[in-house]
């Protein structure tokens, strides 16, 4: 089966919308009764830019909401059939603000011990740069990671912007997107330690 994620108008605004297909495209009626949902978490738009099945078969969209002057990473967790899992952060949904304005997600990855990571950027002073924060199986931040579960990482000169993220076997991970060098975007990587610290090993 198929599961995209994305974003709705609702009359007024945007919220988070997921669709589930069968195989042969059909929409999957056994998922929120015809398929389709949608959730919100704000009263301004929320934006889901990405989605990842946990091998349990729960559905973790991620994106942003808006939190009333700017946006927070925000992750919802579904049950197979669609239904908010409350075991997520008691009530499957949850924001977290990262920098000092404005924070988008572009990538979630399920590891293979549950935790949940997601990449993006954040507003962090005048520039943005790679964030990242990663949630214990049951929504709470993974305060073995980074500063309380979250970092953020400098990677060029002003702009930086991740867009993916892949968990290596040996628990590494690794962001990917773009940073601003005078003149131009260049292609953007970092690795990191399972506790978050840059890898050195990596680039030096």
């Amino acid at each position: 089966k198929i599961v995209a994620a994305g974003y709705a108008h609702n009359g007024s605004n945007n919220d988070l919308a997921l669709a589930r297909y069968n195989p042969d495209g059909s929409l999957d009626t056994t998922f929120s009764g015809d398929g389709l949902l949608t959730t919100d978490f704000s009263s301004g738009n929320d934006y889901a830019r990405a989605v990842a099945v946990q091998a349990d078969g729960k559905i973790v969209a991620a994106g942003d909401a808006f939190n009333g002057s700017n946006t927070d990473f925000a992750l919802a967790r579904y049950n197979p059939d669609g239904s908010l899992d409350t075991s997520f952060s008691s009530d499957g949904l949850l924001t977290t603000a990262v920098g000092t304005g404005y924070d988008e997600v572009h990538a979630v990855a399920v590891q293979a011990n549950g935790k949940i990571i997601v990449v993006g950027n954040a507003e962090t002073g005048s520039n943005r740069d790679f964030a990242l924060v990663r949630y214990n199986p049951n929504g709470s931040r993974d305060t073995t990671f980074g500063n309380f579960g979250l970092l953020t990482t400098a990677v060029g000169y002003s702009d930086d912007f991740a867009y993916t993220v892949a968990v290596q076997a040996d628990g590494k991970i690794v962001a990917a997107g773009y940073a601003w060098n005078p003149g131009s975007y260049d292609f953007a990587l970092a690795r990191y330690n399972p506790n978050g610290s840059l890898d050195t090993t990596f680039s030096g």
